[in-house]
């Protein structure tokens, strides 16, 4: 077994490798963009460019063809967390997303297509209001086709108005809520949270975890997380010592804090040896705050620490000297969807030069969901597609597309039937801190691996 895991690493390594380095040799050519910054929003429409080796598409043309009459241009609007709880996250999804924009636009050029896409950066403010706000300011001007939000509690209230009558093609890139799991023109390209309770049950089971103490920010996305983490751990035959709900705009998590603190110490009281004992963390980035507190209390620092997709690669951990210390000394464990593919380097390495540090799987998924759109859009009959038919090409688009996310294989409502989950931890290093994957759950064996080197390096 040790050596099929070494081997699998090692293939992992090698095909990201030498992905990574026929991008940097063949070079991405140059773009130009053109910005419009206002109070409402920062806009980037992303205009002609050469044909680049980063896009993955779907057929084999590469020679340029003219396009037959003028060219017109269809509107993607990209609902992003530039600021607020997501803030990090949705930096790399912004780079992202203008990336595919642009990798899509190429293929369109080598085929003679006479239409592109333009992609319109909106930030969110990771706030349900304001998400559900600028979608119906952009729908009312004609937007049909939209990517993100990025948080559940954001993108219920999309779906809300979808569900009022609103004819729109949504692709989610991060949203996991079960309860969001409905027939209509919402896409998710996640799994739903249902697969991550079962792959932290089955992880803290393989850690030799007996009881656990999950907290939890208290909107639909934490508090659905935490149902499953009970009910797959219980089924596991483990005991949830407690539930501890928090609201993510409080001024301070002293009182969380002091909570777990008391939990911890009930638990070692009655004679739960600490390695088996657990803290989830269902956790946004305010997580930053929760970990620095518990910095503070050594008590906290014998037993085991979990983490989500949530908090999963987040820099404000990484920026708060505290949270990072904790992190890597109690050895975090965060769960975030992750599956490697042989363009995943092309796009990983590039994002990575782009924003300086590691992206996030999310981020790969919404490159993923503006190609998907695309192509969607081309197969529906190009520009004049109605929102019905490009929602009935997405499922078949799916067939045959394979991108840097891994393959996508929809459910009976519009979301990732399964993935792969990595586990990163943070580590300290000469430079600081940083993330680093320590095991991968593989979905089709229902099994967590270890991860020899580094299956994420562009070096």
């Amino acid at each position: 077994m040790a050596d099929a895991k070494l081997a699998l690493a090692a293939a992992v390594v090698i095909v990201i490798v030498v992905a990574a380095a026929a991008f940097i040799v063949a070079g991405r050519g140059k773009t130009t963009v053109t910005v419009t910054e206002t109070a409402y929003q920062t806009t980037y429409v992303t205009v002609t460019a050469p044909a680049s080796p980063a896009s993955p598409p779907p057929a084999t043309t590469t020679q340029q063809q003219t396009p037959a009459g003028p060219v017109t241009t269809v509107k993607i609007v990209a609902l992003l967390p530039l600021t607020g709880d997501l803030a990090t996250f949705g930096k790399a999804n912004k780079e992202s997303v203008l990336m595919a924009a642009d990798d899509v636009n190429k293929y369109l050029e080598s085929k003679g297509a006479n239409w592109r896409i333009s992609v319109q950066i909106v930030d969110t403010a990771t706030d349900p209001a304001t998400a559900k706000d600028r979608f119906d300011a952009f729908y009312q001007q004609g937007v049909r086709f939209f990517v993100g939000p990025m948080s559940s509690a954001e993108l219920s209230q999309i779906v809300s108005l979808v569900q009022q009558g609103y004819k729109a093609v949504v692709i989610s890139q991060s949203s996991t809520a079960p309860a969001l799991a409905l027939k209509d023109t919402v896409f998710r390209f996640p799994p739903p949270d249902e697969f991550q309770g079962k792959v932290l049950a089955k992880l803290y089971e393989s850690d030799g975890v007996t009881h656990v103490i999950i907290v939890y920010r208290n909107d639909d996305w934490g508090s659905g997380l935490a149902g499953y983490v009970e009910e797959y751990f219980k089924q596991a035959g483990g005991t949830i010592a407690d539930k501890i709900p928090y609201d993510p705009k409080a001024a301070n998590f002293a009182n969380v804090v002091e909570q777990i603190k008391n939990d911890v110490e009930n638990l070692l009281g009655q004679g739960v040896p600490a390695e088996k004992i657990g803290v989830e963390l269902i956790s946004f980035e305010e997580a930053a705050n929760i970990l620095e507190l518990a910095n503070n209390y050594d008590v906290l620092k014998k037993v085991k620490w979990y983490g989500s997709d949530g908090t999963a690669l987040s820099q404000a951990v990484l920026q708060s000297p505290g949270a990072a210390e904790f992190a890597s000394t109690v050895v975090w464990k965060n769960t975030i969807t992750f599956s490697v593919t042989d363009k995943t380097g092309k796009v990983f390495c590039e994002l990575k030069k782009r924003i300086g540090y590691t992206p996030d799987p999310y981020s790969l998924i919404a490159y993923d969901a503006v190609w998907v759109l695309a192509l969607a859009i081309e197969k529906a009959g190009g520009p004049d597609a109605s929102v019905d038919a490009v929602a009935q090409a997405i499922p078949q688009v799916l067939q045959e597309y394979v991108g840097v996310s891994g393959k996508i294989v929809l459910n009976e409502f519009g979301d990732r039937a399964g993935s792969d989950y990595g586990v990163f931890v943070v580590e300290k290093t000469d430079g600081g801190y940083e993330w680093v994957i320590k095991e991968i759950y593989r979905f089709e064996k229902d099994a967590l691996e270890a991860v020899q080197g580094n299956p994420l390096s562009c070096s």
